[in-house]
């Protein structure tokens, strides 16, 4: 039986749940939670950034995860566009089909905030992720992310 999932805005007081998610997410993609990098963002978010629309995911009204959707602009993509930023759904959820439910919301949810192309990158070792980006649409860009820290 599918879960019902649950999508609440995240506020000041769901900063504490917001870290230990990003935390536990960070591990099992195997990056580094750096509190200097990853906590003034998350302090962002919590205060109402308006460039990040950030949700806690419950199931049957337990916390299963959350999702970060970034705003951005682009002449390419015929205006604004966005990024799923971070979408992790905790150990007992996965597997069990709640991916497609949390992909229809983040998709809703971009639509609504007049977003035109929706992007995302997924690491090369999670293979079930990718075959859900798959089987949704998503294209790999046959581009290559490149980044450049600018601010110190």
């Amino acid at each position: 039986m599918t879960k019902a999932l649950t999508f609440t805005r995240v506020t000041r007081a769901d900063r504490d749940k917001l870290e230990r998610l990003v935390r536990d997410y960070y591990a099992y993609d195997g990056h580094d939670y750096v509190e200097a990098e990853q906590g003034p963002a998350l302090d962002a978010i919590c205060e109402g950034e308006p460039n990040a629309l950030a949700f806690l995911i419950h199931a049957d009204g337990e916390l299963a995860g959350y999702l970060v959707l970034a705003i951005g602009f682009s002449v390419e993509y015929g205006g604004r566009d966005g990024f799923i930023d971070e979408l992790h759904l905790v150990e007992a959820f996965r597997g069990q089909g709640l991916g497609r439910q949390v992909m229809d919301f983040a998709e809703q949810a971009a639509r609504e905030a007049g977003i035109r192309y929706l992007h995302l990158e997924v690491e090369l070792h999670n293979r079930r992720a990718r075959a859900l980006y798959d089987r949704r649409g998503y294209v790999d860009s046959g581009r290559t992310l490149m980044s450049k820290r600018l601010a110190e």
